[in-house]
């Protein structure tokens, strides 16, 4: 068939299909876009949970979470949700920009890296008309930041704090800053800067324990947002300190047998915010700082006779803690009337952590309440109680209660599923894919990409609930991916040769069976090609596998040209177009841009083996993958006219799937155009000529 016929064919068969909206009208009404809050809690483990662990646990050594438990009851756990990394500062870089670990801009233990002027949550969410509010930890702030020791007040600014919360897409930021300083639960004993914005307000805090704290300021703020705007959506970051160590407990202001927390909640009772500070800024900010352990476990037994030691109560109290405060904001939403309109995620950061070093209460054992849960590792491990944390989701108008969704899914998820919720489209630079399916049982789940990497130092815990094969085995460069149901992990890597161990999670949570070698299990070829199909090199953290060649597809047909796909919308950003049904596609050669979006897809012919390196130029924006690896971003920091450069690639000799999003320019009257050019091994920076593009049948499908 000639090109000319094909296209009119194409044209013929796409033409009549149901557009979907690229982005949110201004007519949206707020039952069309949902309230989000979403809870990030700092080191809590799958087992710290009751109706994950605690609730089915035998002998003494037990603790509940009732709230949560009914948090369950009313909502979806999903029940394989994994954090990017097992360490704090990588999986929120990688939640809040939406990239995962092979793509985001935090990796490793960079705290307190500044986050790039990327896409975030914040201002994915702004643009989609949403208010937007960071409390709690933030961590990511970036500037002269140093840390003393012992800590002294004043020794930054965060007016120099380059990706401050304020300027990455939050109309409101109170909390933490610096991620240390989020370690020590009273700001004022610890002496750590607390902000209202760019305002220290830790002079105002006397008493103040941040898990109330952060509770109260967020009722406090969804409460002026509601007077104030009750037709706007909103989105609240709210990110709690605890269980972290150090291992601080409540004050004892409402200590009684029947628990610590004042009674009620919502809008009248619960913790709640006085504007008067002569009261102290919170109504829990009175009595006796850090010795309000929870009645639950103050004088608990365990399984020897012998009293919990400090450590496990203490513990066992930040939960309960969190529990409480959780509750206390669905009922401010209940009072609020705004129950049914708002989406509420709570999930944790990483995996358990075997607390110490801030202290004097001595060192929390995981082990003693088995807060990993069912899983092996903790936090810092890429095995399952590393990675895979526990997630609720809860939204009464559109959430079945008591429901669990087992598919896979990451914390780069929630950028597109968050977009997907509010109208409008996925910046194609974030990896993620909408679960909205799964959370409203409606339209077909799409399957994305799970994959973490990361070097640490320290070694697996020697704790005889884990398996004896894993038990101080050390860290070391680690990786991880799913194929399918399986999950390919080395820890300890050398070099891209290193094998994988094969898991089959979905059935096999402990990681039991090593299914590696095992017919109709993917193979170590395969998860060795998928790791590097997935991901991009970071000069600040170095893998053993960086320079090796990402290999090429074979035995595939070809014919010259890519297909090019047109879409409608008004864009604020390049989108992700992956699933959406273009208006009209036809084959064209090589990058023949006109106006509006478009998808160019199809295959890069590679001649060479060996280290290449590309550039784009476009008066538009642009985003260029290959495979699944994100190799040009022309959008969310580009000055059009310039050069966007992709940095060292290897490439086999062979074809590369090439999918480049394109937006034309609308504010200048110029011709749309996009070019993209290689450096060849030996060779210098030049076009790629036409016919390096090509398309296959199964490419027209």
């Amino acid at each position: 068939m000639k090109l000319k016929a094909l296209s009119i064919a194409l044209m013929s068969a796409f033409v009549v299909m149901v557009l979907i909206p690229l982005s949110a009208t201004a007519e949206s009404t707020k039952a069309d876009r949902p309230n989000i809050i979403f809870v990030l809690c700092d080191d809590l483990g799958a087992g710290d949970i009751g109706v994950l662990w605690q609730n089915g646990r035998e002998g003494k050594q037990t603790f509940s979470t009732p709230n949560l438990d009914q948090f369950t009851r009313e909502g979806m756990i999903l029940s394989r949700h994994y954090c990017p990394a097992p360490i704090c500062a990588s999986s929120r870089g990688s939640l809040l920009t939406g990239r995962h670990q092979g793509h985001c801009a935090v990796r490793n233990t960079q705290f307190d890296k500044e986050l790039p002027n990327e896409y975030t949550l914040g201002s994915v969410l702004q643009k989609a008309g949403y208010a937007t509010a960071a409390i709690g930890k933030w961590g990511l702030q970036g500037g002269p930041y140093k840390l003393s020791i012992p800590p002294v007040r004043g020794d930054r600014s965060p007016e120099t704090e380059p990706s401050h919360p304020l300027l990455r897409g939050f109309d409101y930021f109170y909390g933490y800053s610096a991620h240390r300083d989020a370690h020590y639960h009273y700001p004022q004993v610890g002496n750590r800067p607390l902000y209202d914005g760019f305002v220290d307000v830790t002079d105002q805090l006397a008493k103040c324990y941040s898990t109330d704290l952060f509770t109260a300021r967020t009722k406090k703020w969804i409460v002026d947002h509601h007077q104030a705007n009750p037709q706007q959506p909103f989105f609240t970051y709210l990110c709690y300190t605890a269980p972290h160590a150090g291992l601080r407990i409540p004050t004892t202001s409402h200590l009684t047998d029947k628990g610590n927390y004042p009674e009620g909640g919502g809008l009248r009772g619960g913790v709640q915010w006085n504007e008067d500070t002569t009261h102290g800024q919170i109504n829990t900010a009175s009595g006796t700082i850090d010795r309000g352990m929870h009645p639950e476990v103050a004088r608990a037994i365990g399984d020897d006779g012998q009293p919990w030691p400090d450590p496990a109560r203490r513990h066992a109290t930040m939960i309960r803690r969190i529990d409480d405060g959780i509750a206390d904001l669905i009922q401010l939403l209940k009072d609020l009337e705004i129950d049914d309109d708002t989406l509420i995620v709570f999930t944790s950061d990483n995996g358990t952590l075997l607390a110490s070093g801030l202290d004097d209460v001595g060192t929390f054992a995981a082990d003693y309440l088995d807060t990993f849960g069912r899983y092996d590792g903790m936090k810092r491990d890429m095995w399952e109680g590393g990675l895979r944390m526990p997630t609720f989701v809860r939204w009464p108008s559109a959430i079945a209660a008591g429901s669990e969704s087992d598919a896979a899914s990451q914390f780069h998820d929630w950028m597109a599923t968050f977009c997907d919720l509010a109208g409008i489209s996925t910046p194609a630079v974030s990896d993620g894919v909408s679960i909205v399916p799964t959370l409203t049982g409606k339209g077909k789940q799409l399957r994305g990409v799970i994959y973490s990497e990361i070097k640490m130092g320290g070694a697996t815990q020697n704790y005889m609930e884990f398996e004896a094969s894993r038990r101080g085995r050390p860290h070391g460069q680690m990786q991880t991916i799913l194929i399918g149901d399986y999950k390919g992990i080395r820890v300890n890597i050398k070099n891209h040769q290193s094998n994988f161990e094969v898991y089959q999670t979905l059935n096999d949570p402990k990681e039991t069976t090593d299914l590696a070698g095992k017919q109709g299990v993917p193979t170590q070829q395969q998860f060795q090609a998928a790791v590097l199909r997935a991901r991009r090199i970071d000069p600040s953290a170095k893998r053993p596998y960086d320079n090796a060649l990402i290999p090429a597809l074979t035995k595939r047909t070809t014919r010259p040209g890519l297909i090019r796909k047109e879409f409608s919308g008004n864009l604020d950003w390049v989108p992700q177009l992956d699933q959406r049904q273009p208006s009209y596609q036809n084959v064209v050669e090589g990058l023949n841009a006109i106006s509006g979006a478009q998808q160019f897809v199809g295959y890069l012919r590679v001649q060479k083996s060996g280290v290449y390196h590309f550039a784009l130029t476009t008066e538009g924006k642009a985003v260029v993958r290959l495979h699944d690896a994100l190799l040009i971003d022309a959008d969310s920091q580009y000055t059009a006219g310039t050069r966007a450069l992709s940095g060292e690639i290897a490439l086999e000799a062979g074809l590369h799937p090439i999918r480049i999003n394109y937006l034309a320019a609308t504010d200048v009257p110029v011709t749309p155009a996009m070019s993209l050019e290689w450096q060849v091994p030996g060779e210098k920076l030049k076009p790629i000529p036409t016919a390096q593009f090509c398309i296959t049948e199964e490419t027209l499908k």
